[in-house]
């Protein structure tokens, strides 16, 4: 065993059995698998409890539906932004199907 989660036809745990990865059906999610301190967690889930209490109180106030929400949300603003800047403005190309990294750094 290599010490890998996930079999080798899997990318992040997605089997993959050498095809492309299809298109999701519209409106369905996807699990993130990412990591992140608890230092951070904390403070996204209060951010996402202030700013319902804001939106609660003031119409022009724009509040997550849900942490999943605010998350996604992040993510694209960020992919948005490496996108513009280290791709010409558009999405990067189809990775080839292998296995990512994932899980939390290592320290050694």
């Amino acid at each position: 065993m290599s010490g890998m989660p996930f079999g080798q036809d899997t990318i992040l745990g997605k089997q993959f059995n050498g095809a492309a990865p299809q298109a999701a059906a519209p409106g369905s999610k996807e699990k993130v698998p990412a990591y992140v301190t608890p230092e951070v967690m904390n403070r996204l889930r209060n951010a996402v409890v202030h700013m319902q209490g804001l939106a609660a109180l003031d119409d022009d106030v724009e509040a997550p539906l849900s942490l999943s929400a605010y998350v996604e949300e992040a993510i694209v603003e960020k992919l948005r932004r490496d996108e513009r800047a280290y791709n010409n403005g558009n999405p990067f190309k189809q990775r080839r199907l292998k296995n990512l990294k994932s899980g939390p750094p290592s320290t050694k």
